[in-house]
């Protein structure tokens, strides 16, 4: 499964790398990406069901029942249970490649 919510993919993943940190989530719950230009981000509030995990620069979530995925500027999106990893967007243009933003 995979799953586009504006510069975020979030792709199903057999399980998490077992050197991952967990990460305590903050004053806004989980937060997958922030956006550069307009300072909002793609996050998930904090709940029991849900963990995220960070390795390499890279994030996980294990989530035991969906997940609303929110952005001020997107549609919710719904993050289904499962395991995934998270990362960011890049559009490739004329030989060059670019971070996504928001």
């Amino acid at each position: 499964m995979q799953y586009r919510h504006g510069d975020v993919w979030i792709e199903a993943v057999a399980e998490i790398p077992r050197n991952a940190v967990k990460v305590e989530p903050g004053a806004r719950g989980y937060v997958l990406a922030e956006g550069e230009v307009t300072g909002h981000a793609h996050t998930i509030e904090a709940t029991p069901e849900i963990e995220m995990y960070e390795r390499n620069g890279v994030l996980y979530l294990k989530v035991a029942t969906e997940a609303p995925l929110t952005h001020q500027e997107h549609k919710v999106g719904v993050i289904p249970k499962g395991t995934f990893c998270v990362t960011p967007q890049y559009n490739y243009n004329a030989g060059m490649v670019r971070r996504v933003i928001d």
